[in-house]
């Protein structure tokens, strides 16, 4: 018999509030997720996971615990593509670059800045040209608190990437690319054999989404003056009859694409959904 997850249930909360409806646990020995009692609605609850981006944060944290025995003055944020290979022992290799930068007394690094500097053959070249080699993109000295704890200084890992984002909109279209792909159709096939009258798929997004889906939705919901960061619209997924309800793991801010208000009353933020 296969059982809830933590996912499932917080999902099916979400969904039950938003709806004003009750849901159970249908998926015990295969199909839908979650049903209402009369069978006239449908609910599967997925995940969106950038599995490259996963690993590389993986191997980034596990670096930045085996630390480095370069020290340093201050403590610095570095920004590394998440999606950098060679990924490992990352902190082991640019701490001690961070250190010569120190020494050289600067303060920070731009990746843009640094190609036009090695090219002119610039008196830093030799430390540039290794963080270019390692994947930094940027690097920033911190300013530290008179009155902060004592410690030992390092650098924190900062991932960036996701590739191009034009708007929520195409967002909310690569989202739906990626639920339609052959390995993700599982979710799709199970709400179109319910039966259902009305079939909705919860899309948890969390760190390890590319950025090119999370980062537009999870921002808080616009207020209409920002053109860019509008609402996403169900026309994106025009042949999809499965419009996806998404949301952050980790804020539980909400999008619903129909323009629906019910959830911030449910999860006291602000949000929209998207149902059939």
């Amino acid at each position: 018999m296969n059982k809830e997850n933590p996912e499932e249930i917080a999902a099916k909360k979400i969904v039950e509030r938003v709806l004003g409806i009750q849901l159970e646990h249908a998926d015990k020995t295969g199909g839908v997720d979650y049903r209402s009692e009369d069978r006239r609605v449908a609910l599967e609850v997925t995940r969106v996971t950038d599995e490259e981006k996963r690993d590389t944060r993986r191997t980034f944290e596990k670096s930045a615990t085996e630390g480095s025995e370069a020290s340093l003055q201050n403590c610095w944020t570095v920004t590394i593509s998440e999606v950098l290979r060679p990924a490992k022992d990352i902190v082991q290799r640019v701490q001690p670059l961070v250190a010569e930068l120190e020494s050289a007394g600067l303060t920070s690094f731009n990746e843009q800045d640094a190609m036009e500097h090695v090219d002119d053959n610039g008196e830093f070249s030799h430390i540039y040209r290794e963080l270019l080699k390692a994947g930094v993109a940027e690097a920033h000295s911190l300013e530290e608190r008179p009155d902060g704890p004592e410690h030992a200084h390092c650098v924190r890992i900062s991932p960036w990437g996701g590739g191009p984002v034009s708007g929520s909109n195409s967002s909310l279209v690569e989202l739906i690319n990626e639920l339609n792909k052959p390995t993700r159709k599982d979710n799709i096939k199970k709400l179109r054999c319910s039966g259902a009258k009305e079939r909705h798929l919860f899309v948890w997004l969390d760190d390890d989404t590319a950025g090119s889906i999370s980062r537009p939705l999870s921002h808080e919901a616009p207020s209409g003056a920002d053109e860019s960061w509008g609402d996403p619209y169900c026309q994106a997924a025009a042949g999809s009859r499965h419009y996806p309800l998404m949301d952050n793991a980790r804020t539980l801010r909400t999008w619903l694409a129909m323009g629906r208000r019910e959830m911030v009353d449910a999860l006291q933020t602000t949000g929209r959904v998207c149902a059939e």
